[in-house]
């Protein structure tokens, strides 16, 4: 089948597909946006039900004006939690390799503007921007940026490009299978959360993981090709020990399985400062095989006891300023190392 043949015939099985996402479930709520909501700083509140919550609304003033637009949503979510976070309507394929919408990028940060996740969508394969396999660390406030290409979102809810115009239009986010620590008092807390109807459920535990800047704290460590090693925190939550993880397992890259693992740290450290031991493991990054346009770094493996683990971290994307800086590869570590020079 050739490529315009598939178009044809997945665009109205997507369309499809879409509506019984947000059709699924009778207790899912729906709300408008409601502007001003183009900052990190003033992100508009939202509310999300045990049933899932849908967000109609639009980057711009109207289809496919040129914009410079962001939206920005907040809710709050429990330690544990792996939502799902998800755009349909944006892309809006006319079936002849063309869309008619726009390209959306959604990212998801933590309450101090460090970034969890985050997705871009792609005509070509007709995939809209989806984040579900990222865990929440910690109990508190998240919050949700939904932009166009190319305004890509960096850590603070900063964007890269910003000052550049592109295309907007309507979209819908739906967030589900987040458990609201602080439930209304005239409402019952729910007893069993479902998981997302269009995700399978998994035996896999899901947890918490973070992709660090290398700062040669294991200098023995080569660079890969001319590139630096990777830093993997795994993060311990509630029911959860990072250090009973068997580091021999761990597999980490652009589809999760890649047999990627330097080593792991010797000693446990509490990287976040919550009170609990995590464990700092390295990468190489050759083989972990990213490819350009991955914005997170899936990790694989199972602890001493054999329980599969499974987690998902945003990886680092740099600014247009910032690779500026660089002198192709190899570059950030020269500018790392002149920055530590520079604090001593």
């Amino acid at each position: 089948m050739n490529t315009e043949m598939r178009r044809l015939w997945l665009t109205p099985l997507m369309r499809g597909l879409v509506l019984c996402i947000f059709s699924a479930s009778a207790s899912a709520a729906a709300i408008p946006e409601v502007e001003s909501n183009d900052s990190f700083s003033n992100p508009q509140k939202v509310a999300v039900p045990a049933g899932g919550l849908t967000i109609s609304a639009r980057i711009g003033a109207a289809d496919a004006d040129m914009t410079s637009d962001l939206d920005f949503y907040t809710f709050d979510g429990t330690e544990g939690d792996t939502p799902s976070i998800s755009i349909a309507g944006a892309l809006q394929p006319d079936g002849s390799g063309s869309c008619l919408g726009f390209p959306s990028n959604i990212a998801l940060f933590d309450s101090t503007g460090n970034l969890v996740s985050g997705s871009s969508s792609f005509c070509d394969t007709l995939t809209e921007a989806r984040i579900n396999k990222a865990t929440l660390p910690a109990t508190g406030k998240y919050v949700i940026g939904v932009s166009s290409w190319s305004h890509i979102f960096m850590p603070n809810g900063e964007v890269d490009s910003a000052d550049v115009p592109t295309p907007g239009g309507t979209y819908q986010l739906a967030i589900s299978a987040v458990r609201n620590p602080n439930p209304p008092v005239d409402t019952p807390p729910p007893t069993d959360i479902p998981p997302p109807v269009d995700t399978p459920p998994s035996t896999m535990l899901p947890v918490p993981i973070v992709v660090m800047h290398w700062h040669q704290d294991e200098r023995d460590l080569d660079m890969r090709k001319g590139l630096d090693p990777i830093t993997v925190v795994i993060l311990s939550i509630t029911g959860f020990d990072a250090t009973t993880v068997d580091p021999t397992s761990l597999t980490f890259g652009h589809n999760g399985w890649e047999k990627s693992l330097f080593r792991c740290h010797k000693t446990a450290k509490d990287i976040n400062r919550d009170g609990r031991m995590d464990t700092v493991c390295y990468f190489k990054p050759d083989v972990a095989n990213f490819v350009p346009g991955d914005l997170v770094g899936l990790l694989h493996g199972k602890t001493k006891t054999g329980q599969q683990i499974e987690g998902s971290g945003h990886l680092k994307i740099y600014s247009q300023r910032e690779r500026r800086g660089f002198k192709r590869h190899g570059g950030s570590n020269r500018a790392d190392r002149k920055n530590d020079k520079g604090k001593k």
